[in-house]
Formats: C-alpha cells, structure tokens, sequence
C-alpha cells in the first residue's frame, strides 16, 4: 500500500507541474490482411475542447478527433482479457492522455465480445501478432503517426492481454508446464475452463517456438492478473529485460495469484512493482461498471462485499501512470 501511495504522490505533483491537456480520442479501425479489419480506440493528448460523449457503455470526458498536442510523445498499448473489447480500459486510457500519453486499445479479432469462435490456442497464438501489427500502423499508417516516439513504448495486458503481453516481451509458452500445472491444481478457475482441455493437449504441447512473436519495441510493461504466466518457460523469462509491474489478488478465484503474479515475481529479472490487492475478485481490475452494463454482465460487475472498484481504478491507474513515467522516460 506505501508504494502505491507513493506513486499518487508522483503522479499528483507531475499533474500540478504541467499545464493539463484534454483527452482526445479517436475511434476508427484499419485494414489488416490476416483479419480484414482491426477495431481501435486511440486517447491522446489534445488541445481540442473536450465534452461529454458516450462510449461503449460509458460516457467520458474527451475531444473526439480533436488535434493531437505534443511531439515525441510515449505510446502504451493495451490488450483486454478474453471476449473483451477495446475500451475495457478506457479510464485508463484517457487518464495517460491526460498526462501526456497516446494510448491505444485493439479488440482482438477472434477473441472479443463478439466473437469466440476460434480455438483458443489460435486465439492465443495469434493475439501477440496482432499486437505487432497494430504497433505497425501507429508508427507507420496512422495520420498522426509523427507524434508518436517509437522508441518509448509500454505494454498494459489483463488476464489474457496479460499472456500476450508476456509473449511479446519475449516469453516463450511451454505447454507441458500447463498440463503439469493444472495436474496438481485442478480446481482452479484456468484450469477448469473449456479451453483447460485444448492447452493440455499432444497439439499444444507440440506448438513450435517459431508460431510466437516477440516485439523488441516494448520497452516496459504492466500485468494485470495475468493468465497462464505458469505456462512460461523460466528460461525465456529470465531473458527478459525490461521492467515489469504486476497486479493481482490472492482473493482471484480465476486466476490464481501465487501461480501467476508470484511465479512471474521469482522468475522476471526487472520486477519494480508488485501488489496484491485485497479483497480484488479478477473482474474488480475492469474498470468501474456502468448502470447498463450492471445488467447486461452482472458477473463482470460483482464486488466482494466493502470492496470498492472505483476508488480502487483510481488508485490503480494513477500508479499506471507513474510507472510509464518512470520507465520510458529518458533517464
């Protein structure tokens, strides 16, 4: 909790440091060969007059389209949990817009609220290339590709977001470590799930090095109650160098927090944060629900009693803020 206070306190006095900018906002997809057309929504920092406007099931404070203020300015992308969707994190998103940040949110195709139809070993193969392909587009397609620093870019993945993003930064998935895993663990909630069958599989466990892609232009990283981290080979991990921070909770009945946030803890060189929020369910690290999302997804909305979610998304997405300060700065 005193390294999470602390953070604030960074981030409040950046906030009060400099004059503040609007979250602009763009909403718009482009066209990708292996999957027709990617959906992304990219916050940013904007001079444009910035009002209330729905999005998704939420409404935010932002410029739509608005022009983009800065140059040379970090990017973080971010990478929703399975069946989710681009603004999953949205306040978070329009939090680093807010402090000089472009963020950028992909839906998954195959892996969304839409549409699941895809075996999950493909879903999971193929989400850490989609992620390489929409970084692509923001340095080299997207119009306002010259405020973009290439070279300071960070990485937010939840649950499933969290696997891709330990693949990109050059983890290597060994699939026997799920069969012996979820061997002496049975109950838990990653390997009770329907996909549990496939990961365990001769199929899976035969899946070649070469069908994983790792992006050497993600400089720093943040896990949120990552999936299947005990599926990682220790080696590859080891090998990863850039700096990492992670959350969960040991109150996570679906992704268990010794086998995933402790197991990257031991086995990542940079760690410099790590927190077990309690009272946390895997859905408290979603952002704050909406009164028409409550009751179209009530288990996504569901709160272990005294547990609140907003003020801990709050607490949350300040710290964010502050770790991509720190580590894709200049220093």
């Amino acid at each position: 909790m005193q390294s999470i206070l602390k953070a604030i306190v960074v981030f409040l006095f950046v906030l009060a440091s400099e004059p503040a900018a609007a979250a602009g906002f763009q909403y718009l997809s482009f066209p990708d060969t292996e999957n027709g057309a990617v959906e992304l929504g990219i916050w940013y920092p904007s001079d444009g007059k910035a009002v209330e406007s729905t999005l998704g099931d939420i409404a935010q404070t932002i410029a739509v389209d608005g022009p983009v203020r800065g140059e040379h300015l970090p990017l973080v992308i971010f990478s929703h949990g399975g069946e989710g969707r681009y603004d999953d994190r949205s306040d978070a998103a329009r939090m680093l817009a807010e402090a000089g940040f472009i963020a950028v949110s992909l839906t998954h195709p195959g892996d969304n609220y839409k549409n699941v139809e895809r075996d999950i070993l493909l879903r999971l193969v193929e989400r850490p290339k989609q992620i390489s392909r929409v970084l692509d587009y923001l340095t080299t397609a997207w119009p306002e590709r010259g405020h973009v620093d290439a070279s300071k870019v960070g990485f937010y993945g939840f649950s499933n977001g969290g696997f891709t993003g330990l693949v990109a930064i050059g983890g290597q998935p060994d699939w026997t470590l799920f069969t012996s895993y979820c061997g002496e663990h049975a109950a838990e909630g990653v390997c009770t799930q329907g996909g549990a069958k496939r990961l365990s599989s001769p199929a899976a466990e035969a899946t070649s090095p070469s069908d994983w892609q790792h992006d050497t232009r993600i400089k720093a990283a943040v896990f949120v109650s990552p999936a299947y981290a005990f599926a990682f080979d220790p080696e590859s991990l080891k090998n990863v160098q850039v700096p990492v921070a992670l959350w969960g909770s040991s109150g996570d009945r679906v992704v268990s927090f010794a086998g995933n946030v402790s197991y990257l803890n031991a086995q990542l060189p940079k760690v410099k944060e790590m927190h077990d929020v309690k009272g946390a369910g895997h859905p408290s690290f979603l952002r704050a629900c909406s009164d028409a999302l409550r009751l179209r997804l009530p288990d996504l909305c569901n709160d272990s009693l005294g547990f609140d979610r907003k003020a801990f998304q709050i607490t949350l997405n300040s710290s964010v803020v502050s770790f991509f300060r720190r580590n894709l700065s200049d220093d």
